[in-house]
């Protein structure tokens, strides 16, 4: 551990003791990232100061440099961090802390959404993280409420945090720069690591997801495809196709194939419409394919389903 980093955290932690004691509003915390027009700033919690609940639009990122702290997410999940522990909370989330020690050192970077469309950090990764990183980029609802890693073993990650750490103590020029490209080489190294994170409402986000694929099925199934639903969601397709298998028992192609089959038979019993109408409507175009397809789910063809419809 660097003598000098620590003491210039240290430092840094008794600065902003005042600063974070008059900290009241979701304003206050949103002017502690604004300042200077900056897009990335940080600060160390103070010792024997608890940080008060607050919710703000920018990430938190909070990196346990020596010590341990105490964290609640969203009132109710209580978060340990140990030293090189690094948690990453999405805008949107409620964030409290509890009063570190005299050595507790926890380091907070602040993160404006726009930070994270530097290309360095836009990896094509389908892992929680790569979709964290996207939600944060466009302001929506990310993966998780918050990613919890553990860097003990992971050297590589804690010199990168130190050199953002020491650009920022240094006030280098272009720092914004470096900090951005050294964030997007962190984020490789998680990428690479990612049996070391913990993250929470996963399942409940997957399950989103599918039911979500599911809803657009029915309201769009004329011209649904799957490409489309995934650069909607800005998830890859076979992330989006795991995922419908998963809670479905059935592929995206056999349900789009399936409502729209429904439908036909549908307006076949519920309508005088002609059967070449109906097949282009439910948004096929090869009526042979069509008829194979009712025949192979019904058993009869249309003609013969409308006809028993009538009896």
């Amino acid at each position: 551990m660097n003598e000098l980093l620590l003491q210039f955290l240290k430092d840094s932690s008794s600065a902003s003791n005042g600063l974070i004691r008059h900290l009241t509003s979701e304003k206050d915390f949103l002017n502690l990232v604004i300042e200077g027009g900056r897009l990335m700033n940080l600060y160390c919690q103070p010792a024997y100061t608890a940080l008060p609940n607050h919710r703000h639009n920018y990430v938190e990122l909070v990196y346990m440099y020596s010590g341990e702290s105490v964290h609640t997410i969203n009132s109710t999940r209580k978060i340990k961090l140990e030293t090189n522990d690094l948690l990453l909370l999405r805008q949107g989330t409620n964030h409290a802390m509890e009063p570190p020690g005299e050595n507790d050192l926890a380091v907070h970077f602040l993160l404006l959404p726009e930070f994270f469309t530097h290309p360095a950090l836009m990896t094509e990764d389908g892992s929680v993280l790569r979709h964290f990183i996207a939600g944060a980029a466009v302001c929506n609802n990310s993966v998780a409420d918050y990613l919890h890693f553990h860097l003990k073993d992971i050297l590589p990650a804690q010199n990168l945090l130190e050199n953002m750490i020491w650009s920022l103590m240094t006030k280098k020029r272009n720092r914004q720069e470096i900090n951005q490209a050294t964030m997007g080489i962190l984020i490789m190294e998680l990428l690479e690591d990612a049996d070391n994170v913990e993250f929470h409402h996963l399942a409940q986000y997957e399950e989103q997801i599918a039911l979500k694929a599911f809803q657009y099925l029915e309201n769009y199934y004329p011209s649904a495809t799957l490409e489309e639903f995934s650069i909607m969601t800005m998830h890859p397709s076979y992330y989006i196709s795991r995922l419908f298998k998963r809670y479905f028992q059935m592929t995206f192609t056999e349900c789009l194939k399936m409502i729209r089959l429904s439908r036909a038979a549908n307006y076949l019993m519920s309508t005088a419409k002609p059967v070449e109408q109906i097949i282009l409507e439910i948004g096929y175009e090869n009526s042979s394919y069509f008829h194979r397809l009712f025949k192979e789910r019904y058993g009869l063809t249309p003609k013969q389903y409308r006809d028993r419809g009538k009896d």
